[in-house]
């Protein structure tokens, strides 16, 4: 599976955030999935972990379409 500049990626934060799913704040030092537009989920919350098998399937019918399966 292809990856791009602009995929999000897991962060661990060194400032505390707020959660853009949710909207609960997310401690410094917690792991946050982070959208290069600097929309965080937190994991805390378990936002994260669900936007990030969110983007994850999108990859995956993305690939498959383009045919790299």
């Amino acid at each position: 599976m292809s990856r791009y500049s602009g995929d999000p990626y897991w962060i661990t934060l060194r400032y505390p955030g707020i959660c853009a799913g949710c909207g609960a704040p997310i401690p410094r030092g917690a792991d946050a999935f982070r959208y290069k537009s600097g929309k965080l989920y937190g994991e805390p919350c378990h936002c994260g972990t669900a936007e990030s098998e969110r983007f994850d399937e999108l990859a995956r019918d993305e690939a498959m379409y383009g045919g790299e399966y």
